[in-house]
């Protein structure tokens, strides 16, 4: 049974549409995918003037890949172990963070710290981003 109604049926352009949306498919992905431009797949989903039918084979080439798209979305059935599983808790091991230098240099006091030396030390303190406001 194809998967979308019959290409001359009032119902065709917004089924395509739907099914479309409901794959999450852009028209130019899904043009793509059946061998058809995105213009194509525009005008068969219009409702207006623009409409166009596909050909009996552009019909047949998107019924099939909608098709198979839509067989590929469904959920897989969830497996039931054959018996319980026991999962572990994960072990955390703690890494030392790198040591950081207690002062700038010795002997440099904060006052005399050039801007290069506080930036790069709130760095080593694990800053991301240093602003600097004069």
């Amino acid at each position: 049974m194809p998967v979308l109604p019959d290409l001359e049926s009032a119902e065709f352009s917004p089924a395509l549409k739907a099914i479309r949306k409901q794959l999450q498919l852009s028209r130019t992905a899904l043009a793509a995918q059946v061998g058809l431009s995105t213009a194509a797949i525009q005008r068969y989903e219009a409702q207006d003037s623009s409409n166009i039918k596909p050909s009996r084979d552009a019909y047949e080439r998107l019924c099939k890949v909608l098709a198979a798209l839509l067989d590929n979305d469904k959920p897989a059935p969830a497996a039931v172990p054959a018996s319980p599983v026991i999962i572990a808790p994960p072990v955390l091991i703690a890494a030392e963070p790198p040591p950081v230098p207690l002062a700038l240099s010795p002997g440099i006091l904060l006052a005399d710290a050039t801007l290069e030396q506080l930036i790069a030390r709130a760095k080593a303190m694990g800053a991301k981003k240093v602003t600097v406001e004069f």
